[in-house]
């Protein structure tokens, strides 16, 4: 990455930061007030490094594709993984091969506090890694590295943390107990910790930052300087050349309301039409009710009476009306003109829109009934047909 600046808040003065120009090979590493760091900053890339104990990495299955999907499921299968609520964490996420996904997490608080220097220094950061994923690594081994108090272990490609370097031995017994990635180390330190249950090699090493520098294009991939933390687009002068095409666009977009609009008008104008057919026939129906609220519900509930008188007294014309009814009622389409109820059997005579709907209202009721089209004629307003219709 050329012209970058590697920034991380350095361990012995956490108030200051230190910094690397990679532009030049075997630069040495700085460090200085935020003034000195925004004086070295012009014209370069800034690219912030997180404390590996800050940013938790995980590799887990996820098969889902498209990303809209993988944004909605992921909080839910990291929530057994995480030490607190998954809505208190930033997430950054790289897809790799067969439905696996690599995850780096950190909460907004930590990542707020790490980038408001930055900002008030007005230092725009055009990267976050985590420290972790710039420690080189070579697959069939692990990375390590021994920065003071603190140590840096990568255990896979995209897996690893800090932990304490008093800690460090038990740590690895535990990984090699559990089957680590590698039978040995790579070990970058001034001083080799003891007792290392892994066998390793010692590569050179001068300061932790000329170290990341060389696995930072790897650690690209999991960039946190993303989703509500993104930097803003550049080039916002540039605005007015795409200014007739937003035109053409705003004015598609009003034709396009403006037709909806219409089209919303005429459904509800329909709809109004089809509640006062509605009301029309409930009231014809059942015309003991005299104060009508809703509707559906009302209906919902005089037919269930009927239903349960039906079954109570066994009445076979209480039953029939009310497996038909329910069918009538959901389809405006079909409006009862009579009926008659002789000898087991309910004559009914229905208008319907076309003879289609007719067909699917037998087809319907035939399920629990027996229904016979005794006449059926066709109009300039629809079907007019007569139907009995009995209990199998």
């Amino acid at each position: 990455m050329a012209e970058t600046l590697l920034v991380r808040f350095s361990q012995h003065t956490p108030e200051n930061p230190e910094w690397l120009d990679t532009s030049t090979p075997n630069n040495q590493p700085q460090s200085g007030t935020w003034r000195d760091l925004a004086d070295a900053a012009k014209g370069k890339a800034i690219v912030l490094l997180l404390p590996a104990s800050a940013v938790l990495l995980l590799e887990i299955e996820l098969p889902v594709k498209s990303n809209a999907q993988l944004k909605k499921a992921l909080p839910f299968a990291l929530e057994d993984l995480l030490a607190d609520d998954v809505e208190t964490y930033h997430l950054a996420w790289f897809r790799q091969p067969q439905d696996k996904l690599a995850v780096a997490a950190v909460t907004h608080e930590k990542l707020a506090a790490f980038i408001e220097p930055f900002r008030q220094a007005g230092i725009a950061l055009e990267g976050i890694y985590p420290e972790t994923l710039c420690l080189p690594y070579q697959q069939g081994s692990c990375s390590l590295l021994v920065d003071g108090e603190l140590a840096i272990l990568r255990t896979g490609q995209w897996r690893g943390g800090g932990i304490e370097t008093g800690f460090l031995p038990q740590f690895l017994g535990k990984l090699s107990e559990e089957g680590g990635d590698g039978p040995f180390l790579r070990v970058w330190a001034r001083q080799v910790p003891a007792d290392l249950p892994f066998e390793y090699i010692e590569e050179p090493f001068s300061t932790p930052l000329q170290t990341f520098a060389h696995g930072l294009n790897a650690a690209a991939e999991l960039n946190l300087l993303s989703g509500p933390y993104a930097p803003e687009t550049k080039g916002g002068g540039r605005w007015q050349a795409w200014l007739p095409a937003l035109v053409i666009a705003l004015m598609a977009l009003t034709l396009q309301v403006g037709g909806l609009l219409n089209q919303a008008w005429q459904q509800q104008t329909e709809l109004k039409a089809l509640e006062t057919q509605t009301l029309d026939l409930f009231k014809q129906t059942f015309p003991e009710v005299k104060r009508v609220v809703n509707v559906k519900a009302q209906a919902d509930q005089q037919l269930l009476e009927l239903k349960k008188q039906g079954s109570h007294a066994g009445s076979g014309f209480m039953r029939i009306l009310y497996r038909s009814g329910e069918f009538i009622k959901d389809n405006p389409g079909l409006q009862l003109r009579k009926m008659n109820y002789l000898n087991g059997g309910l004559q009914m005579q229905l208008s319907a829109t076309d003879i289609g709907l007719l067909e699917q209202f037998k087809q319907q009721l035939q399920t629990s009934l027996l229904v016979k089209i005794q006449s059926a004629d066709s109009g300039a307003n629809g079907v007019e047909a007569q139907l009995e219709i009995r209990e199998k």
